[in-house]
């Protein structure tokens, strides 16, 4: 993907912390820095290093949402969705669902859809499903059972939100609140289970079968944006473009239309990509034999800087130029934006051949600002 720098994960890190356990769900704000790792503790840090609390959850924490208030954390952790005070990490209220909690999403109510999961170890697969809106006071206010796993949640307004759905029936889930319980569609789409999915309207949704699906704000306006001949891993929207990674180790950025603008193909297996901001670079991280990449790429689709780490990266998050990365191996680490790139200018090399490099690195480094 381009003769860009390589740096250890160590030499670039603004910020290191430790949690005991795997990391399993980070998150950023313009406040404060928090990780869960797969024992259930939650530790919150200011963005500058200070340790600010810490709460037991009990469980694998699985994500991490702020209320739009800015006074409540949302957490599925294990079984459990949990309310905590913002500023303390105090739980307020605490549901127990039958299977794991796996997705959470927050609606422009200010609550959020749930889904859990009952999963057997001898069919090894998913048995049933819930899914469910809960207020921010802990009350379920609906429920909807299914035979499927979603994998996406895609709110569209008050009370109404998509799925993606895996096997049996794959395609897309619309549930609307009603008085008499959730109005439901579903439309298939094709026969192809949805693994992945995007995160602002309009939504895309990648499948095992390679084709990516656009959701607007009805179900019945589904419709297939591309196709490709590998399974989708992960789908981001970067400014106006649609970002993609397969299984096959490309990653694609296409037009609202389904032009391809770029191709790039990865060293390792792509799992996660990440946006800097709305019209900023992405970051891409890889499963390697040693760990993971994290390759950070421009406005061009150009790569600045690969970062090597010797544990896998298990989630990233970014916020007002910085990016937390959690690991496998319990560390949570911060890199600044301008930092990163001061690291990336200083150890490039000086001679005649270098300073061609030097300046094909600052030309990089411009357009990931753009």
């Amino acid at each position: 993907m381009g003769d860009a720098p390589t740096r250890s994960i160590e030499s670039v890190a603004w910020m290191e912390r430790n949690l005991e356990a795997s990391v399993s769900s980070v998150y950023i704000d313009d406040k404060k820095i928090i990780a869960g790792d797969w024992n259930g503790m939650l530790m919150c840090w200011s963005r500058d290093g200070d340790k600010l609390w810490s709460t037991e959850l009990g469980d694998r924490v699985a994500g991490i949402r702020l209320s739009q208030d800015e006074n409540m954390l949302w957490c599925i952790a294990g079984r459990d969705a949990l309310g905590l005070d913002y500023t303390n990490g105090k739980i307020k209220w605490q549901i127990e669902f039958d299977g794991s909690t796996d997705l959470i999403n927050l609606d422009e109510e200010g609550r959020a859809w749930i889904v859990s999961s009952v999963y057997d170890i001898e069919l090894n697969d998913f048995i049933e499903s819930t899914i469910s809106l809960i207020d921010d006071a802990g009350n379920i206010v609906q429920q909807h059972i299914l035979n499927e796993r979603p994998w996406s949640i895609h709110p569209i307004s008050k009370g109404k939100s998509m799925f993606g759905l895996g096997r049996p029936r794959g395609g897309i889930l619309e549930l609307i609140e009603s008085k008499n319980g959730f109005q439901v569609k579903h439309e298939s789409v094709n026969d192809a289970p949805v693994l992945c999915g995007s995160n602002t309207i309009p939504y895309y949704v990648g499948q095992s079968n390679g084709m990516i699906i656009k959701i607007s704000e009805d179900v019945n306006d589904a419709s297939i944006l591309h196709e490709f001949e590998a399974s989708i891993i992960d789908i981001e929207i970067h400014d106006t473009e649609i970002i993609v990674s397969l299984d096959n180790h490309q990653i694609i950025a296409l037009d609202n239309k389904g032009s391809i603008i770029s191709e790039n193909v990865t060293e390792g297996i792509p799992e996660k990509i990440k946006t800097l901001s709305e019209k900023n670079g992405y970051w891409i991280s890889t499963l390697t034999e040693t760990g993971s990449t994290l390759e950070l790429m421009n406005q061009k689709h150009e790569m600045v800087v690969k970062i090597l780490a010797e544990s896998r990266i298990r989630d990233i998050a970014h916020s007002n130029g910085i990016s937390v990365v959690g690991l496998d191996d319990g560390r949570v680490i911060a890199i600044e934006q301008k930092m990163l790139g001061r690291r990336i200018e200083e150890t490039q090399p000086s001679n005649e051949d270098g300073d061609v490099r030097r300046s094909d690195m600052r030309e990089r480094l411009r357009n990931l600002r753009k």
